[in-house]
């Protein structure tokens, strides 16, 4: 029985299952400041030892739908429990590389367990909660994985400090307790029920592609461009300025503070008024904010750099929620783990274009800031267009329809 015939989940159950999936990006942005120490280690340089991020980041592009389809085969939660478990092992065995390939074959390994955790609990999301408080998980979701990518590089520097870069996958070791606890107490067992199982809903298509999600699909994955584009250039523009690392660190946080705090209320106003509204007033802002850096050229004030990234983040904040779970409720009921996943990799689509541009814009000095802002809001504005294809009626007690108007 789910949470919409039962009631409110209670937002401690919430939590712990968002918990897993902050472990993603918790193990993305925590290794980043252990890599001099580990290249120091294993007597390598530090571009040579940075192919721990890359095999990181690949096997979420591709192990992502994967998972998700795996996720459908087998139930959500048992999913979850195997991917969260698979990844605690890894990480202890990772603590214990004595040699850096042994260490990149582990780190591919807890990755490909990683891969599994955001499909999981996206599917595990639609299941529990009901359709007029689903924003509002995914919404404690997207802020617990905006805390997750922010603490990474404070709580990597800290351990890497105090007790060397093995201690950065043991961080995770009480984080896999708290979520497994919480797979195994706290969750309806029809989580655990494959897809297969499962009574269609519906006109009963399987086909993925609807024009809903679709429309979220391409949403997430041109804001995530424009979001990481921002997190890339910001920091070398700051850098020629004469910047601390410190400070640069301090002032990216802005972005990721704007994304936890709007997290919330972003997915409640899905909730109350339809889901595309909040994603078109969200996008606008973000849009805004970029157009107005970008009015100053290369020669942009950081003041301003900085403001853009606040208001960019409250932006996101307010659009992310629904337009995730725009996507998961338009998923048909036997491929919900499948969309999860293909929605999960858009982000890493967005990610991996941004630094393609990036590495082809902007310069070490600087320079090409304005035209990769340019290009960020026209990214932007075409995620605008493609959001006009989401639901646009508040959510009903039942499963919402899962036609919509197609992106174009």
């Amino acid at each position: 029985m789910t949470a919409a015939a039962e009631g409110a989940v209670p937002a401690s159950t919430i939590i712990g299952i968002a918990l897993a999936s902050a472990l993603v990006p918790l193990n993305s942005t925590m290794i980043a400041v252990a890599l001099p120490r580990i290249a120091r280690d294993f007597d390598i340089s530090k571009s040579h030892a940075s192919v721990l991020i890359t095999v990181y980041l690949a096997a979420m592009l591709v192990g992502q739908p994967l998972a998700g389809r795996l996720g459908d085969a087998l139930g959500a939660r048992r999913l979850a429990i195997i991917a969260v478990a698979g990844f605690g092992v890894f990480s202890a065995a990772a603590m214990l590389a004595g040699s850096f390939w042994l260490l990149v074959a582990l780190r591919a390994l807890q990755a490909a367990f990683a891969a599994a955790l955001s499909p999981s609990v996206q599917a595990m999301l639609r299941e529990v909660v009901s359709p007029q408080q689903r924003g509002r998980a995914f919404g404690v979701q997207g802020s617990v994985l905006g805390v997750g990518a922010g603490l990474g590089p404070v709580i990597g520097g800290l351990a890497t400090a105090a007790f060397g870069w093995r201690a950065i996958f043991g961080v995770n070791l009480p984080v896999v307790v708290v979520v497994l606890i919480v797979l195994h107490r706290q969750l309806p067992r029809s989580t655990e029920q494959p897809a297969h199982q499962k009574r269609p809903i519906g006109n009963g298509s399987q086909r993925l592609f609807n024009g809903a999600f679709g429309a979220a699909f391409f949403t997430q994955a041109l804001s995530t461009f424009s979001q990481y584009a921002l997190l890339l250039a910001v920091p070398i523009v700051l850098d020629s300025r004469g910047w601390s690392a410190a400070t640069i660190g301090a002032g990216l946080s802005f972005l990721t503070l704007g994304m936890v705090v709007m997290g919330p209320y972003g997915g409640r106003q899905g909730d109350l008024r339809g889901r595309r509204r909040p994603v078109l007033v969200g996008l606008a802002v973000t849009l805004l904010a970029v157009g107005a850096s970008a009015a100053f050229g290369d020669a942009v004030p950081s003041a301003l750099l900085l403001t853009t990234l606040l208001l960019f983040g409250l932006g996101l904040g307010l659009a992310s929620p629904s337009v995730m779970t725009a996507g998961i409720e338009a998923a048909p009921e036997g491929r919900i783990g499948s969309a999860a996943g293909v929605l999960s990799a858009s982000r890493y689509v967005g990610s991996i274009a941004a630094t393609i541009v990036l590495a082809g814009v902007v310069h070490d000095d600087g320079g090409g800031l304005a035209t990769l802002l340019a290009v960020c809001a026209a990214t932007i504005a075409v995620a605008l267009a493609c959001a006009r294809g989401l639901p646009g009626r508040r959510p009903a007690s039942a499963e919402p329809s899962v036609t919509a108007t197609r992106c174009r």
